[in-house]
């Protein structure tokens, strides 16, 4: 690669054309560990022994950049074949870069903007999915995800910022390492918002944030103050602690956030970053769009703002981006981060697929798991129609769970997530699962969004889903267990009419699914 190409500004300014004012990366990085969400780490460090894959000469080399104001440099220490970055625009910027080359750690990513008491600390290795502690070891730092990689030195720059990446990849932990960047806990104010479809996500993030704040006593450092403003909440409670107190980051649900906008009790003027999680489902979701688009609308007019957005499924990602800067809901520089745009599913999931006739799910579904004996597993079923509910009929649930409390003799703990749920009954059986050991959960859509249950292996589709997305959310709360190869199960149940359907989830989000004949 000549010199020359060593170093390339990309433009942003406001009147450049919009596709130069977005840029959209799609890289590939090797990865020296097993991806870890946020949620599966209790901080920022582990002990790690872990051993790049064996090179394949015929693969496509591998590329890593660093962003220094707007600028894209790349590091090539040998010649090699460019491959192509995308970039939001009709040119490409050919990119290369020795593979051999250490790829930086968290603690390098963050150092100098992240606060030491994270950096530095002693760490408490917590399984997720017991919630119990199982060690204490002295800190060593883990090597980065590939989106935490590429998307930190973005982020920590204040650029606006698209975060579109597997499930279970490090997308919250990288928004929540750059908030804590630009708070000031000395400041009474709220600095940060996260705004979450749902209160599971909401309680799961809400944990890791404080886990991440958490001071050691001998600082004598001011607390970095989190709230949890989730429906099913105490509102009148947390409006005091609003106004006498405000805490430095907030994650909320979008219903209760827009309960306290309402009654000026929460202020946007003095937030430095707002998040976006699972921005694609909040943006289709009829009952969000109009709330999420206003309070994007009034956060624009804030100074000194960052949008941070994230999501593994941004269906016309392009498209989102030009809306995005052209309703100015994010600047006119957002970067789009899109990591493994070419395998969008995890590739440790194994699908498959059984045809029976409309009245034998039941029966079919007893089958497969007297076949696999899962330890721990999630059955999806669709949520009852509007019309079911006038008429006065059960949910589809409910005979599900007495079906299989019946029948099913492998695991003893059975347990309900649905959205009608009171969310007292709702945070208990989240609780429950949280306990670990086996179980299988019965649940709409509602687990599919960020949920993080990593002993799940498998995942059981008793009706397919209404579109390829769906399916990959669903997927997506299986193999999320860190450092785990094991193998896991995404197993189908359809009728022949229906096969046509799953056959084009496969194209779209191309995977292969074989068929199971019971």
């Amino acid at each position: 690669m000549q010199e020359s190409l060593a170093s390339q500004t990309v433009g942003s300014s406001a009147a450049d054309n919009i596709h130069h004012s977005s840029l959209s990366l799609s890289l590939h990085g090797e990865r020296f560990m097993a991806c870890l969400s946020a949620t599966q780490l209790y901080s920022l460090s582990w002990t790690l022994s872990a051993k790049p894959r064996t090179q394949n000469p015929n693969r496509r080399p591998y590329l890593f950049i660093n962003y220094r104001n707007r600028t894209i440099r790349y590091v090539p220490n040998s010649i090699h074949r460019p491959s192509r970055a995308s970039v939001g625009s009709s040119s490409c910027v050919s990119t290369a870069t020795d593979v051999s080359e250490k790829s930086p750690t968290i603690r390098e990513l963050c150092d100098g903007h992240v606060p030491d008491h994270i950096l530095r600390r002693r760490v408490f290795l917590l399984l997720f999915s017991t919630w119990n502690l199982i060690g204490v070891e002295e800190v060593g730092f883990t090597m980065p995800t590939d989106v935490q990689r590429q998307a930190l030195p973005i982020l920590f720059s204040g650029r606006d910022c698209i975060l579109h990446a597997q499930t279970g990849s490090g997308k919250t932990l990288a928004y929540l390492l750059s908030i804590f960047s630009v708070v000031n806990t000395k400041r009474s104010a709220v600095q940060a918002l996260i705004v979450v479809p749902t209160r599971e996500l909401g309680t799961q993030v809400t944990k890791v944030a404080r886990m991440l704040a958490a001071k050691p006593a001998e600082l004598g450092m001011e607390a970095c103050s989190i709230m949890a403003l989730l429906d099913g909440g105490m509102l009148g409670r947390q409006k005091s602690w609003l106004k006498s107190e405000p805490p430095t980051i907030v994650v909320a649900t979008l219903r209760s956030l827009c309960q306290m906008l309402e009654k000026k009790v929460l202020k946007l003027e003095s937030m430095r970053v707002l998040v976006i999680d699972e921005v694609d489902f909040m943006f289709n979701s009829s009952k969000q769009v109009s709330s999420l688009r206003k309070l994007l609308l009034s956060y624009s007019s804030c100074s000194k703002r960052q949008t941070i957005f994230a999501s593994a499924s941004i269906p016309q990602h392009r498209r989102f981006v030009y809306d995005c800067i052209q309703h100015k809901w994010t600047k006119a520089d957002a970067v789009h981060i899109h990591v493994n745009p070419v395998e969008p599913m995890p590739s440790r999931l194994h699908h498959r697929f059984v045809i029976c006739g409309k009245d034998e799910r039941h029966q079919a579904l007893l089958s497969l798991l007297k076949s696999d004996m899962p330890q721990s597993a999630i059955i999806f079923v669709s949520e009852q129609s509007e019309k079911s509910k006038r008429a006065g009929h059960a949910p589809p649930t409910t005979f599900l769970i007495e079906f299989l409390k019946t029948s099913y003799t492998g695991c003893s703990d059975i347990l309900l997530l649905e959205e009608d749920m009171n969310f007292n009954v709702r945070a208990a059986s989240f609780s429950e699962l949280r306990q670990g050991g086996s179980y299988i959960l019965v649940s709409t859509d509602l687990a599919a969004r960020g949920v993080d249950l990593p002993e799940t292996t498998h995942i059981y589709n008793f009706v397919l889903p209404k579109n390829a997305v769906d399916y990959l959310h669903r997927a997506g709360r299986a193999g999320r267990r860190p450092f785990s190869d094991k193998k896991c199960i995404v197993a189908s149940i359809l009728t022949s009419e229906e096969r046509f359907v799953l056959k084009k989830f496969e194209n779209e989000l191309m995977f292969e699914c074989a068929e199971v004949f019971l």
